[in-house]
């Protein structure tokens, strides 16, 4: 995956508050992919947030945040990748390659296993209000199709009777303007996921290394730890710095940017899919969060940027090292800030005891 669409798929299709798809990406997928015979049987569930203004007004929009974060946290959970949060207080769906009864199976199981979580944490039940549609014949799926039966049939659902089975209504021809209005509410939304595509560019990329900038980064990490918080799922950070920066700035200050870049292509290439690298701060710092990875395998993977950077330095203009810094969540720290802390202070160590090192941090440092 190039940058570009690293980029683009971390942020300007992601909901940065819930991590799930947004409406941008779901309108994506319904201009590409369907109409295909082969998602046969298709289906979608919808799902709304039950009260989540009332939850605003009576309990603050910070607590209305925290219910949407779980909620998409848990759906992710439950249901894989196929999730996308499409307005304020409602969800979507993505069910292919199961027969309709599967799918329903799947879907009264999450309903109530959302709210057995929901009561652990004291919220009010049913949570969520959702609808399950079943489209037959999918090689006739189109935008319009869609969104009639998502929006028909969410009416339908309230707090009497929260969850309910469809199966879909056909387009008829007196409803020739209603589609219209519909297709072009769908062009528009495409129209803006490309604007915002472009502003994200702009606004996240660092114009020297082509990689995400310390904004982008840090949005990364509080995503990354949104997700992690709840069940303390573990993950790793490096941070990194180069050792000669100075030396290539002395030359001149493009050829300082000239090793920013190649150092971000090497660290591109040293990184696994899903992980995430990103510049952090000025100079030549990095960050690489590891999702999901033991303090022994960070080492292996920061030992491994290292040596990739030292054999591929031999044809720049001066040879170049790395020196890095791990933390772990949730040993070395819960918040951000004590995370990157306690990065700097094993990265400093790593300086201080000769450069070219990976250094873990301490509880103590």
């Amino acid at each position: 995956m190039t940058t570009e669409r690293n980029l683009q798929a971390q942020f300007s299709d992601i909901d940065l508050l819930t991590g799930c798809f947004n409406l941008v990406s779901f309108a994506k997928r319904v201009e590409a992919e369907f109409g295909r015979v082969d998602l046969t049987p298709l289906t979608i569930i919808g799902i709304d947030v039950h009260q989540l203004r009332m939850v605003n007004r009576t309990r603050g929009y910070d607590h209305g945040d925290q219910l949407l974060r779980w909620l998409g946290i848990a759906l992710r959970d439950e249901m894989g990748n196929n999730i996308y949060r499409i307005s304020g207080d409602a969800f979507v769906i993505i069910l292919t390659g199961k027969t309709t009864q599967e799918n329903d199976t799947r879907a009264r199981n999450l309903f109530e296993r959302l709210n057995h979580q929901a009561r652990q944490l004291d919220l009010s039940t049913p949570v969520v209000r959702m609808a399950v549609i079943h489209f037959t014949d999918p090689g006739l799926l189109n935008t319009a199709l869609v969104w009639k039966n998502l929006n028909e049939y969410m009416e339908m659902v309230d707090a009497q009777q929260p969850f309910s089975i469809f199966a879909e209504k056909h387009l008829e021809r007196r409803e020739g303007e209603s589609i219209h209005a519909i297709e072009l509410m769908a062009e528009r939304i495409l129209s803006l996921g490309y604007m915002l595509n472009v502003t994200f560019r702009l606004a996240y990329t660092d114009p020297v290394g082509h990689l995400p900038n310390a904004i982008a980064t840090r949005r990364k990490l509080e995503l990354t730890l949104a997700e992690s918080s709840p069940t303390h799922k573990q993950f790793s950070l490096l941070m990194i710095d180069g050792d000669n920066l100075k030396q290539y700035n002395t030359v001149s200050y493009a050829d300082g940017d000239t090793l920013v870049a190649q150092l971000s292509a090497v660290l591109m290439n040293v990184i696994r899919p899903g992980d995430f690298v990103g510049r952090w701060r000025f100079g030549d710092e990095f960050v690489i969060i590891l999702p999901d990875t033991d303090i022994v395998t960070a080492v292996k993977i920061g030992d491994r940027a290292r040596a990739a950077v030292q054999d591929a330095s031999e044809g720049w203009l001066y040879p170049t090292t790395i020196s890095i810094g791990i933390v772990h969540y949730p040993i070395h720290g819960i918040t951000i800030d004590q995370l990157m802390d306690k990065a700097e202070a094993a990265l400093k160590s790593a300086k201080e005891a000769g450069k070219n090192r990976t250094v873990v941090s301490s509880p103590s440092d």
